[in-house]
């Protein structure tokens, strides 16, 4: 009897064939990074910490390490490269929202919306003590080791083809993409929309057809997917934030040396501070941020009473989804990350 392999099986075997055999290259120790976004440094946070951190480690190294990139899915989908991280056949991968779920289901947690109220809370939260709790339990779920939060482009927003949504009304009844995150579909569905699951690589071509009436992304992600291309209208609600994580597989990371391990443990930190600045730089500039989207799709801003409304409609059903589905653990995390959001306000003077 002949052994046949699926189509998807054959396309990553041959992917892991091509990874071992890369995976030293003239005596030269190489470190592979696997993202969703684009390698453009400039448009992209993905791109911008993994060019930051592939010239700090090369540098840093004397050459020793190569950094090798593989940005913008061309190793398959998030779940496809985080098994690739567990398996060894690379050694970085910079985890979205769509890459934690499956693997690490308390990611849920963070897309409780409304909490985080602007990007120095969130940089002040998750590089404290919370960040640090994190860390470890991603450690102690996955065996993956996490480096830390970086900035996966800021804060959600809608768009649609349909109609300017002023009001958490005006979500009723429309089609709108997620992930395949039980937190993201859960929100819609709190809104009174169909949440369709739908890839990144799928996502152009669901808005352009019909499939689906609008999605929710950051800026960053809708300028890189030309979303504004086949999207009229753009609701700044704020609704979540996204949360990246720079992890690595800690077998590779315990084989470097200590001056290797320090070398990547500082170029890390400095890309994720670079990708931080360039985000707030893309989120203003004319060229490929709000500015430019503007010149495209009708942007309009909730009033506070607007807000409030999305604030209601969400907040109470993912609160009871995270202590039904997560159990104790996760509401007990979720306790902690409105302790430390609290404690980051008040450290930054924030007014309430």
């Amino acid at each position: 009897m002949m052994f046949r392999l699926k189509p998807k099986l054959v396309v990553l075997f041959s992917l892991a064939l091509c990874l071992l055999f890369t995976s030293s290259a003239f005596g030269k120790s190489v470190i592979k990074v696997a993202f969703i976004g684009s390698d453009d440094p400039y448009v992209s946070v993905d791109g911008a910490t993994a060019v930051v951190f592939k010239n700090l480690v090369e540098t840093g190294t004397n050459g020793e390490i190569e950094v090798q990139l593989y940005p913008g899915g061309v190793l398959g989908q998030e779940r496809e490269m985080m098994e690739m991280l567990k398996a060894g056949m690379i050694q970085v991968h910079l985890a979205t929202a769509g890459s934690m779920g499956a693997f690490f289901p308390l990611y849920g947690v963070f897309d409780i919306p409304y909490l985080i109220p602007s990007y120095s809370v969130a940089y002040d939260v998750w590089d404290g003590w919370f960040g640090n709790k994190v860390d470890q339990l991603i450690f102690a779920k996955t065996g993956l080791r996490s480096l830390g939060f970086f900035a996966q482009s800021g804060f959600y927003h809608i768009t649609n083809n349909k109609k300017v949504i002023k009001n958490v009304d005006d979500v009723k009844g429309l089609k709108f993409r997620t992930m395949t995150l039980p937190s993201h579909i859960k929100v819609f569905e709190a809104m009174g929309a169909s949440a369709i699951p739908i890839s990144w690589a799928e996502l152009y071509t669901s808005l352009q057809t019909g499939v689906i009436d609008g999605q929710h992304n950051p800026v960053g992600y809708i300028v890189q997917g030309k979303l504004q291309e086949v999207q009229k209208h753009m609701t700044l609600t704020g609704h979540m934030y996204a949360v990246g994580f720079f992890l690595v597989n800690d077998q590779w990371f315990q084989s470097l040396t200590l001056d290797q391990k320090n070398v990547v443990l500082d170029a890390a930190r400095v890309a994720k501070t670079a990708a931080r600045g360039m985000n707030s730089l893309v989120n203003a500039d004319i060229e490929k941020g709000l500015p430019f989207l503007k010149k495209y799709m009708e942007i309009y801003k909730p009033s506070p009473a607007e807000l409030k409304g999305f604030q209601d409609a969400t907040i109470p059903p993912m609160r009871k989804y995270i202590s039904e589905t997560l159990g104790q653990e996760g509401t007990d995390l979720l306790n902690d990350y409105i302790k430390a959001v609290k404690e980051s306000q008040q450290k930054l003077n924030f007014h309430q």
